[in-house]
């Protein structure tokens, strides 16, 4: 076969057909050329390796071939896009990204209404498994073996954060901040995805409703996050400090502006977040261990 693809040339391919293919080595190299739809150098090596290991043909074949078929032309610079020819099939494929991304959070949510935080990862992981380089270009990091775990925890908060609002409200923030602390990616709601008895629940935050419900749900997965740190660190006797980092922009209060970059025992570290904080995003500081070096 690749005998008489040296001697005829490339074949013809669909590029229709492959972006709806259901088989990654078939839809693989779409992704791949779909990475090149605004102008970009080559990858770089350790990336074209991982692609390599991913399609078919090797991460150099596959834009040769490409070039070959006019679905991408190389300009100065060392700048590869994607051809008008191409562009029809990207946005297929691009449009199938979208459809599968709905599916996959809506499966996803269903479990976590169950509290179900193992099958709701299971499914994140088959989610991003199906694509070439187990990923997709929206979700966190890959998550260590425990993070279904610290997920479920958020359904079982007890806090100061969630004081002053209805049960029914409680448990609606607990739910999306679950789902969001699960896919290690945090979004803002249309308001009208939201309850109108959570909207109610707000209606005194000096910021639009949804961007209240919004930081609310983000710290209470920053909440469980900072708890399991703080507890790791505890229990071992390989971190003594514990550093407070965070964002410092035009939303961080004085009293959390204070502590940024401040270390501290983990026995006597301030408890985070910061009740006294007077941001309307609230409290966005964590906890970030201090390794020891050598010589201390």
């Amino acid at each position: 076969m690749s005998f008489l693809k040296r001697l005829f040339g490339a074949p013809k391919l669909d590029g229709e057909q492959m972006a709806l293919a259901p088989q990654v080595a078939d839809f693989g190299p779409i992704e791949l050329l779909a990475a090149f739809s605004e102008p970009r150098v080559r990858h770089t090596p350790g990336e074209q390796q991982r692609w390599t290991r991913a399609l078919p043909q090797s991460y150099g074949e596959t834009l040769a071939l490409f070039q070959k078929q006019g679905w991408l032309e190389e300009s100065g610079m060392g700048l590869l896009s994607v051809t008008a020819r191409a562009e029809p099939f990207v946005a297929t494929y691009r449009a199938r990204l979208a459809r599968e991304k709905v599916e996959a959070i809506a499966a996803v949510r269903g479990a976590l209404a169950e509290k179900d935080t193992s099958r709701a990862l299971d499914l994140r992981r088959q989610y991003e498994g199906r694509y070439p380089l187990g990923e997709v270009d929206w979700t966190g990091l890959e998550p260590q073996l425990s993070h279904s775990a610290l997920t479920r925890r958020i359904f079982f908060l007890e806090h100061w954060l969630l004081d002053g609002f209805a049960p029914a409200t409680a448990e609606w923030l607990k739910l999306y901040a679950a789902e969001q602390h699960l896919w290690g990616a945090f979004w803002q709601l249309d308001e009208t995805e939201i309850p109108e008895a959570v909207r109610a629940d707000f209606a005194d935050s000096p910021l639009p409703r949804a961007e209240a419900v919004y930081w609310k749900a983000f710290q209470l997965g920053l909440l469980v996050d900072n708890q399991e740190t703080w507890q790791r660190c505890k229990g071992g006797d390989h971190v003594r400090r514990l550093v407070i980092v965070g964002p410092d922009d035009e939303h961080t209060c004085e009293v959390c502006r204070e502590i940024l970059g401040k270390e501290y025992l983990v026995a006597r570290v301030p408890e985070l977040p910061l009740r006294a904080c007077t941001s309307a995003r609230g409290c966005r500081c964590r906890y970030e261990p201090v390794l020891e070096s050598y010589e201390e």
